[in-house]
């Protein structure tokens, strides 16, 4: 998910509560759709849900293969033990991408809803409040395309956390969204850390991993293939820095 992607969903949410305002619980409701942009690129998501998104669009991304079965796809994964970094899936007449777990690097099948579907996903009973504010937030926004692009963006994305197997995480992200997330993977040494990144076939770009008592960002640009742990950044407090500023002699 790229910035403008991002802008684009949260801007038509937060257009959207201003007009609900007036309707009880709806702008609430909304809080989900508002915060899922950030729980994929802080979960280190983002280039998973890229072709989640773009394959939805009918965007030209690599087709892996089409397959009858399970049966047939998971025998042409075993063959191909590090399959393509990215491609869609077609599998008994359904559509799917190709996504890696953040953490094994496992692929993943995240199967894409059809359009009729896509402010839908299944029968999701305790969020019906966030649909029907889904839909209210469509009525009232239907005069601007770039808005109802946004929030189609935010309803596939709901999607995509139910396909990915994160919905629980999300709940909590969603429940402490003001707290620090935990790191994603744990590692006792840097090489235990830079094995995991190399041998990841895709990364999860923005995710944070601990080596040791530091955290770390990662990063990852699929086009060159560039792998990197950036160190997070640490803060001082303000009276110690100016402690540490000030003349001795003075």
């Amino acid at each position: 998910m790229n910035r403008d992607e991002m802008d684009r969903m949260v801007g038509a949410l937060r257009r959207a509560q201003e007009l609900l305002n007036g309707s009880p619980g709806a702008s609430d409701a909304l809080r989900p759709a508002l915060n899922v942009s950030y729980f994929i690129m802080e979960s280190g998501h983002a280039h998973n849900f890229e072709d989640y998104l773009a394959t939805f669009r009918g965007a030209p991304v690599p087709v892996v293969g089409a397959f009858s079965s399970r049966e047939e796809l998971d025998t042409w994964l075993r063959a191909h033990p590090v399959p393509p970094p990215r491609g869609a899936v077609e599998l008994g007449g359904e559509r799917y991408t190709l996504g890696y777990s953040r953490k094994s690097g496992q692929h993943l099948l995240l199967r894409l809803p059809s359009a009729a579907d896509v402010r839908r996903p299944g029968s999701v009973q305790e969020q019906e409040r966030l649909w029907l504010a889904l839909d209210q937030a469509q009525a009232v926004l239907h005069s601007s395309p770039e808005d109802l692009k946004g929030l189609q963006c935010a309803a596939l994305a709901l999607h995509f956390v139910q396909e990915s197997g994160c919905a629980q995480e999300f709940e909590h992200f969603v429940a402490h969204f003001d707290e620090p997330s935990p790191p994603l993977c744990s590692f006792t040494t840097w090489e235990e850390a830079d094995a995991w990144l190399k041998e990841h076939p895709s990364p999860p770009h923005g995710a944070t991993v601990r080596v040791g008592e530091d955290e770390f960002s990662v990063g990852y640009w699929p086009q060159s293939d560039h792998r990197v742990l950036l160190r997070a950044p640490t803060y001082e407090p303000l009276d110690d820095v100016e402690e540490e500023d000030e003349d001795p002699a003075s």
